[in-house]
């Protein structure tokens, strides 16, 4: 198969909505694509050394098959979901053998989508004069029904909707479900290398029915050529068809900012569906660069805010979902606070977002805005590590799923080492598990305690520790209560 489209293919699939928050398939992805033309270079020890190159040690082939599965289930709700009318398949065909053994199938594999096409019936017999006129008459009523159709689906529901965007030097190109180009839009001042190829395009735009019309709008966060700290975002709104809408600045001048320029990124955006007959509304989260404070606004399908709650600390992750199994969502966000410079993670419900969060520290409240009235505000322990070597923790990656709320803590705040903390709840914010992922904390760990005075090993009291989750809002102590935790 041509290389070229099965690139474009692997592209799409990086720069999907379903691979935004999955860094590890990513990756893995790419590694297989990279050595997708020389199949026989592939082996469990090449996937390691790329996928984990500080774990080398540590990984094993059956590390190499659990991700492979992880990813081969990925790309199948891809491909049922926002691919599915991608012209090219990417598989995982399942491998018979042992991971170094006889290979009967290959690791990836690139394909033409079959279209698929009705099988044409047998050949009608007219027997008498009536049956045909009948005949006739039913044709002539299914072309009236069909020219009704065709004039409904212009009217109404765009046929090949926005699904996808890249962005071509200086121009931001939006794609249909085939990955054709549907409009372009040309931004003469670049846009900002760190914002969007860090962790992507995908996450920087987002596809929605904003007016219930059946017409998918377009909101792109634009952030201009140059350093984060100098230049804010702008949430644009644009139509199916690529017409401008609207355009919203997040944030707005503080006296706590002490002069900081007012320049505040969008790092989340989220649709909440409300009852029948209430119009969609938009859940904006975005943060002042460079640190703090953060936003959280909600804004109506014409751009215009209906309400706020501020945040003193960095949150940059959200999420929404229907936590108590009412039917309605809450919003869900994580990030850093400026109580104690702890991890932390925020729900709210969508109809009570306003007010600024309550510190202790005088020189962090925001004040003006009102009390705010989170459901649920926790703290997440730092580790004798962290507090030694970086200034705060970080709650990332939120996710929830079969009742239960799952997010993960770095430990170290460095693209170079992966010191993650896992936890989980339960669906009334029990704690049931809280532990370190991988060695690569312990390891680290080790490292930086191996001499001098305080030279010690992860101890069991330490990794308890991790279970001390501070309650400041929507628990009946000061804790949160432990349940009965996964082994």
């Amino acid at each position: 198969m041509n290389p070229s489209a099965i690139r474009e293919q692997v592209d799409k699939i990086l720069q999907s909505r379903s691979f935004a928050n999955k860094g590890q398939l990513r990756r893995l992805l790419q590694v297989l694509h990279k050595h997708m033309q020389l199949e026989n270079e592939i082996t469990s020890d090449l996937v390691i050394r790329e996928l984990w190159p500080s774990e080398i040690r540590t990984k094993r082939p059956a590390d190499v098959a659990t991700e492979m599965n992880r990813l081969r289930h990925a790309l199948k709700t891809y491909y049922e979901e926002e691919g599915s009318r991608d012209p090219v398949a990417i598989t995982l065909p399942k491998r018979a053998g042992t991971a170094e053994g006889a290979r009967e199938q290959p690791w990836i594999v690139a394909a033409p989508r079959a279209r698929e096409r009705p099988e044409p019936g047998p050949q009608a017999h007219e027997n008498s004069r009536k049956r045909w006129k009948i005949a006739v008459l039913i044709t002539a009523i299914c072309a009236g029904i069909s020219v009704a159709a065709y004039v409904s689906v212009r009217a109404g529901e765009a046929p090949n909707p926005p699904q996808s965007a890249r962005l071509d030097g200086t121009v931001l190109r939006i794609m249909g479900a085939e990955g054709k180009e549907l409009w372009s839009k040309n931004f003469p001042d670049g846009f900002s290398t760190d914002w969007y190829y860090e962790k992507g395009i995908a996450t920087r735009i987002w596809f929605g029915d904003l007016e219930g019309n059946g017409h998918t709008s377009v909101l792109f966060s634009y952030l201009p050529g140059g350093r984060l700290s100098m230049n804010g975002s702008t949430l644009i709104c644009y139509s199916d068809r690529g017409k401008e809408k609207w355009r919203w600045t997040p944030g707005r001048e503080l006296p706590e900012l002490n002069g900081s320029p007012p320049t505040y990124a969008t790092w989340a955006v989220a649709l909440l569906k409300g009852p029948e007959k209430r119009p969609v509304r938009i859940i904006v989260l975005s943060q002042h660069q460079p640190w703090w404070p953060s936003q959280m606004a909600v804004l109506d399908p014409s751009g215009k805010i209906l309400s706020e709650y501020w945040h003193s600390g960095g949150l940059s992750y959200m999420i929404l979902a229907d936590l108590d199994g009412d039917g309605r969502q809450e919003i869900i966000a994580t990030g850093i606070s400026e109580y104690d410079h702890q991890a932390t993670l925020v729900i709210l419900d969508p109809d009570r977002v306003f007010g600024a969060s309550k510190e202790v520290r005088p020189g962090f409240q925001i004040h003006g805005m009102g009390e705010a009235q989170e459901r649920l505000r926790l703290l997440f322990p730092r580790s004798d590590m962290n507090r030694a070597l970086f200034q705060f923790n970080d709650a990332i990656e939120p996710t929830f799923d079969h009742g239960n709320l799952r997010l993960t803590v770095a430990e170290c705040i460095t693209p170079v080492l992966d010191c993650r903390i896992y936890y989980e709840f339960d669906r009334h914010f029990r704690l049931i598990a809280a532990y370190a992922g991988s060695d690569e904390f312990r390891s680290a760990h080790e490292r930086f305690y191996q001499s001098g005075k305080e030279a010690h090993r992860l101890g069991l009291d330490e990794e308890a520790a991790f279970q001390k989750v501070r309650c400041l809002v929507g628990c009946k102590s000061e804790y949160v209560e432990v349940g009965k935790l996964i082994p």
